[in-house]
């Protein structure tokens, strides 16, 4: 186990975000008994470090929404965009889908939760619009559109994915592919 001291509450906070993207079952709900093995800290030192669940689960959204790029990182827009997708989008399985959209919509039922749910979604809608707009696709129209349009399918894509449904879904890449096939 780390020592409290050792590790930063950011370095804290990217293991259990890590932990919680890897995890496989039906539950859509942790604990901090649950993730405390995975920071390297006891249950109580996570309340120590961050006050309760609520404040981990605050620290848990700022860093998904500090995760996401403002702007693109590459000279290789597609591939950038495939990457992102594969990484946002591809759950590992029906459980880890489930679990995650569980959180994601008690996110919302909280107002804090919510707002930075928000200032998510803009940012992946701004990013996402801006490798749209440098992939310079002649029928794509209005890049913020398009990148509003792309996000819903994906968003879409990982709905059907926790339903379990054999078949159910497209992946990240045909999603994309069809959509750029519209548009180019």
């Amino acid at each position: 186990m780390v020592r409290p001291l050792t590790a930063s509450d950011p370095e804290i906070v990217a293991r259990i975000s890590g932990y919680l993207a890897q995890r496989e079952w039906p539950a859509t709900s942790w604990s901090l008994a649950e993730v405390a093995p995975a920071a390297g800290l006891s249950p109580a030192g996570l309340v120590k470090r961050f006050g309760s669940r609520a404040g981990l689960l605050r620290a848990l959204g700022e860093h998904w929404v500090d995760t996401i790029p403002a702007v693109p990182t590459t000279a290789q827009p597609l591939q950038e965009l495939r990457a992102f997708a594969r990484a946002t989008f591809a759950a590992p399985s029906a459980h880890a889908a489930r679990a995650g959209i569980g959180d994601l919509v008690s996110g919302l039922a909280q107002g804090a939760s919510a707002a930075l749910l928000d200032e998510g979604f803009a940012r992946q809608r701004g990013y996402v619009s801006a490798l749209i707009q440098a992939l310079e696709l002649p029928r794509a129209g209005d890049s913020d559109a398009a990148a509003r349009l792309l996000l819903d399918a994906l968003h879409g894509g990982l709905v059907r994915q926790a339903s379990g449904t054999q078949g159910s879904g497209a992946s990240p890449d045909d999603t994309i592919d069809y959509l750029l096939g519209l548009w180019t």
